[in-house]
């Protein structure tokens, strides 16, 4: 009698409670994966279109460069379905411009004639001085 309750009532039970689970955590892995995406296809939308105005855009001002990048970048992520709010936006703008400014992309960015490519960068290095034990 108890094993008939068992396989009648409490196996069927526990494959729902078991299948329900699953699904919900599916459910979860799939938002978080989603989240993921859409972050990453935001920083490469704003990527391109910083890099596009420095490089179509390079007489205007500041501001007006602002204003078409953001235009870009709206048009491109509402085209994937992708929402970005104002702030976002903005921080991911002033993100690649700063990584333009002090990284390695302002030269490539902009590959001004006058920059050599080949150049080995120059780095400030520090230099140990053992009679002073500082460095200079």
């Amino acid at each position: 009698m108890n094993r008939e309750i068992f396989v009648t009532y409490i196996i069927p039970i526990i494959m729902a409670v078991f299948t329900a689970v699953a699904g919900w955590l599916g459910m979860q892995i799939k938002a978080m994966c989603q989240r993921y995406l859409d972050n990453r296809t935001k920083r490469d939308v704003a990527r391109t279109c910083v890099k596009a105005v420095e490089q179509l855009y390079y007489d205007l001002s500041g501001p007006e460069k602002l204003k078409k990048a953001q235009e870009g970048i709206v048009a491109m992520l509402q085209e994937k379905g992708i929402p970005i709010s104002e702030l976002e936006m903005n921080t991911l703008i002033e993100s690649v411009v700063c990584e333009f400014n002090h990284g390695a992309g302002i030269g490539e960015l902009l590959a001004l004639p006058e920059v050599d490519q080949t150049a080995e960068p120059c780095y400030e290095a520090l230099v140990y001085n053992e009679e002073e034990g500082a460095s200079e």
